[in-house]
Order: C-alpha cells, then sequence, then structure tokens
C-alpha cells in the first residue's frame, strides 16, 4: 500500500505543524510531519537523485517525493495529499510498489522547478500550468481542480472586508494593489491586463506583508483563501465576500520531460479514476474543497474576467467533464 514519509530536519516547522494538526482534517498526518521532520536525516545529503517510482539503488521501496509541506500549504493541499497516495495503490499491480515521500526542507516554487527538470531530490509537484513552465516541464494535462483555481478569491486585511462591495468591472479593480508568489502564474495574468502587482519569493510572507498594509489583496485560488484566512487570523486578515476574478488557470501534475513511465502511470491512472467517477467522489468529499464551494457562494458573486495570455494552446476544454463549471477563456478576444 502507499504511504507517505518524510526525510528531513527543520525543527522551524515542528511548532507550525503541531499547532495545524489541531485545526486540520488530517489531524495524524500533522504530527507525522513534525515528528519525522524533527528525527529524520535532510534528503538533499543523500546526493542521489529522486527515481520517480523506480528500484532505488538500496533495494528500499521505490520512491515519489514531493515537495515538503509547510502549515499554509498543508491547510490547502489536503486534496492532493489524499489523491496521491491512491493513484499510487490503484496502479501498483501494473508498476509496483511505490512510497510517497516530503522532501525535506521547504523550497521556493522556483526551486522545486529546477530540481525536478535536473531529476534532482524532486519527482513531482502539483502547480498551475503556463507556458514557460510546460517549457522546463512534463505536464499531466489532467485538470486537477476542475478549473477552480481559475476563480480567484481575495484575502484582504479585516478592516478593508467592504473595499470590494461596488467593484464590477476591471477598471474599478485597478485602483488596488496585489500581492502574489513571484514564480507565480497569476503575476504575468494580473500584469498584462494592468494591474500593480507586489511579488515575493518567500510564500508564508506574503501573509504578514497583507496584514502590514504592504498591499490590498492577496488573491488565492477557490479552494486556498478560506483555510489559508483561518490559518493566519491572527494576522488581521479575512475573506472578500464580494467579488471573483476569473482567468482559466487549470492545475496539474509536473513531473520531468524525461520520465515516461511516471507520466504514463498517472496518466492512465487519473483517466481511470475518472471514469469510474472515485476522482470525483475524492475531489468533492475533500472538506476544503466542499467548505469552499459551499461557504464562498462563486455562483453568487460578482464575476470579473481576465485574458491569460500564458495559457498553453492544448488546455482541453472541449471537455465538459473536467471541469466545474464551463471554462470561458474568451477575455483574450475582448
Amino acid at each position: 500500500m502507499a504511504h507517505i514519509s518524510s526525510p528531513g530536519i527543520n525543527t522551524s516547522l515542528i511548532v507550525g505543524y503541531l499547532a495545524y494538526a489541531q485545526k486540520s482534517s488530517l489531524y495524524w498526518l500533522c504530527i507525522m510531519l513534525a515528528v519525522r521532520s524533527a528525527f529524520f536525516s535532510v534528503l538533499m545529503l543523500y546526493g542521489a537523485a529522486a527515481l520517480a517510482c523506480f528500484e532505488q539503488a538500496d533495494g528500499s521501496t521505490p520512491k515519489l517525493v514531493i515537495p515538503l509541506q509547510e502549515p499554509t500549504k498543508l491547510a490547502h493541499n489536503q486534496f492532493f495529499l489524499t489523491l496521491l497516495p491512491q493513484l499510487l495503490e490503484r496502479s501498483q499491480d501494473e508498476y509496483g510498489p511505490c512510497e510517497l515521500q516530503f522532501f525535506g526542507e521547504p523550497l521556493s516554487h522556483e526551486r522545486i522547478s529546477a530540481l525536478i527538470a535536473k531529476n534532482r531530490y524532486l519527482s513531482m509537484n502539483w502547480a498551475s500550468t503556463a507556458k514557460d513552465r510546460e517549457h522546463k516541464l512534463r505536464a499531466i494535462k489532467e485538470p486537477l481542480l476542475k478549473g477552480l483555481m481559475g476563480f480567484r478569491v481575495m484575502i484582504l486585511h479585516s478592516d478593508n472586508k467592504h473595499a470590494l462591495r461596488y467593484v464590477k468591472t476591471p477598471t474599478q479593480l485597478k485602483q488596488f494593489s496585489f500581492g502574489l508568489g513571484g514564480s507565480w502564474p497569476d503575476v504575468d495574468v494580473m500584469k498584462a491586463n494592468g494591474f500593480k502587482v507586489i511579488t515575493t519569493s518567500s510564500y508564508e510572507l506574503l501573509f504578514r506583508m497583507l496584514s502590514a498594509g504592504r498591499f490590498d489583496l492577496l488573491s488565492r485560488g477557490f479552494n486556498e483563501a478560506i483555510p489559508e484566512a483561518k490559518l493566519h487570523e491572527h494576522k488581521n486578515i479575512t475573506v472578500d465576500p464580494y467579488i471573483t476574478v476569473v482567468y482559466p488557470l487549470p492545475v496539474y501534475f509536473f513531473i520531468n520531460r524525461d520520465n515516461n513511465k511516471l507520466a504514463e502511470r498517472i496518466a492512465s491512472t487519473i483517466a481511470a479514476m475518472r471514469a469510474d467517477g472515485s476522482f470525483d467522489n475524492i475531489f468533492y468529499a475533500d472538506p476544503d474543497i466542499a467548505k469552499s464551494l459551499n461557504d464562498l457562494r462563486l455562483e453568487e458573486r460578482t464575476k470579473i474576467y481576465l485574458c491569460n495570455p500564458s495559457l498553453p494552446p492544448d488546455v482541453p476544454f472541449d471537455r465538459p467533464e473536467l471541469w466545474h463549471y464551463p471554462i470561458n477563456n474568451d477575455a483574450c478576444r475582448s
């Protein structure tokens, strides 16, 4: 059976994991991450590439190594951490056993992509797609979040909770500044549409910057906003109740370009799970996804549509079963 292990030591993460464990439906996963981060050697010290579900030189169970999930990421990535072990278990008879393993230290998006591209230490990540990302890495082109990552919800300072009440158009929205991760595809989208963007390479720093008033709005995917705002509620931030900024932004698994076997394993298993309904069962049963769809009421919000000029040309918009809502890419034509 596929399971998750976590090599590495980073004592600065332990308190965060234990604190988040009190709030998370993945209580024991949080505890496990804290304990293993305290007692195992850092994978970087091994000096060998992650071999992505192939036999290891030392005879140990083959590994699929994914980025470490710091507390804020753990808050919105529970769906992936539920899906991946089931993918590996379901494909075990055909492809062999595989152990899902966390990398030992937090990494920036840039570093994650670089290590996967070099086939060093990391096997896979999930991320929003973009032309540049697909040039460097191999995308498994199965939209994992059913297009909902492109329904962007704003986190803002609690003192400004009603700031977006009367915003109806992109022009009105441009009076606000946006905080984004420096390597997020959203940066190119927002800049191409004429918005003011402030970036940082530190994911956790974004929440402190928002709290300190360095920018007005932190744009998050539909499944990210509620759990992250709750995790950081002591920073006096909250979720905007009025608008959704919409642009096509599929989330894919990304792997090394030469890893044909892993690509085949993941793509064929996801396709089979979609066909028998188990993929949707996992997706809609995820507590954060279910809560976000219920509480955010995306249908009732003012929708502001933007063009995504970084979108690769072969996104499967013609397959409605892959998307929660029909995807409209007409904003680039206006």
